[in-house]
């Protein structure tokens, strides 16, 4: 974020710094071997080499207070670095409206995965068909309509029955999988499971050096907007981006095809 971003002229200020403590460094030795000189061949008064080693004992002593002072700012550092971070850092309550909508429209490859997908499927339905159009590869993860699952599922969530829930979803996957006019590209592939998942998945390119999966949280009767949310990348999180993975290819396996397109 930009408030963790140093300054433009963070980098210039840090080289200054530095800077300055080598020629603190050069000053104090240049004036210590002259004094030393001066005093062995006798050219300076006593008083003069008296008042120089002052001045030159006075700049070490600075330089070893400003030590310290660094010192113990880097040593404040280590130690919020190795603090537990806060959740709050971690988790956001929102997935990016934005950033799924351009995880759908520049991918070649997106999975979504949750109970009935019912924002997603509504607010990006016509960006997946012009995707797949284009050559996107999609799979759809859902409850399988009129189960046992969704009764489960509406129970946990609020002021929704399992025939309603069904039946937008039936809908919903229906506009997906109606016929696109003209050649298509890509393949849209929609499963159905017996169970509640735990979490919302959404991924890109999961497969690739680039790949991302968003995790939504699963809530009980809370609002769509509250559920934890964290983002792993295979170049960030390898271990937990694989296990995340793993964990949608075990339950892609396991489900059973739906409908797809073409």
């Amino acid at each position: 974020m930009r408030g963790d971003m140093p300054s433009p002229g963070s980098g210039f200020s840090n080289t200054a710094r530095n800077v300055i403590r080598s020629l603190d460094l050069y000053v104090t030795l240049i004036a210590a071997v002259t004094f030393g000189i001066l005093g062995l061949v006798g050219k300076a008064s006593q008083e003069v080499i008296t008042s120089g080693i002052l001045a030159v004992l006075a700049l070490v002593g600075f330089s070893l207070l400003r030590m310290r002072s660094q010192g113990e700012r880097i040593s404040k550092s280590l130690t919020e670095i190795s603090a537990r971070p806060s959740a709050d850092r971690f988790f956001s309550e929102v997935d990016d409206r934005d950033e799924i909508r351009e995880m759908i429209s520049s991918s070649r490859e997106v999975w979504l995965h949750g109970w009935t997908l019912g924002i997603h499927l509504v607010s990006y339905a016509d960006e997946i068909r012009r995707a797949v159009a284009r050559g996107l590869h999609i799979r759809i993860l859902v409850i399988e309509p009129n189960s046992p699952a969704m009764s489960i599922a509406a129970s946990e969530a609020e002021n929704h029955s399992a025939s309603e829930l069904s039946s937008n979803l039936e809908a919903n996957l229906r506009r997906l999988v109606s016929p696109i006019t003209g050649a298509v590209s890509g393949k849209l592939e929609i499963r159905t499971l017996g169970h509640v998942p735990h979490n919302t998945v959404i991924a890109s390119d999961p497969s690739t050096e680039k790949g991302k999966i968003v995790m939504r949280i699963a809530t009980f009767r809370a609002d769509h907007w509250q559920r934890p949310t964290f983002t792993v990348t295979r170049q960030n999180d390898p271990g937990w981006y694989e296990f995340f993975k793993a964990q949608f290819d075990k339950k892609w396996e396991s489900a059973n095809p739906y409908a797809s397109l073409p």
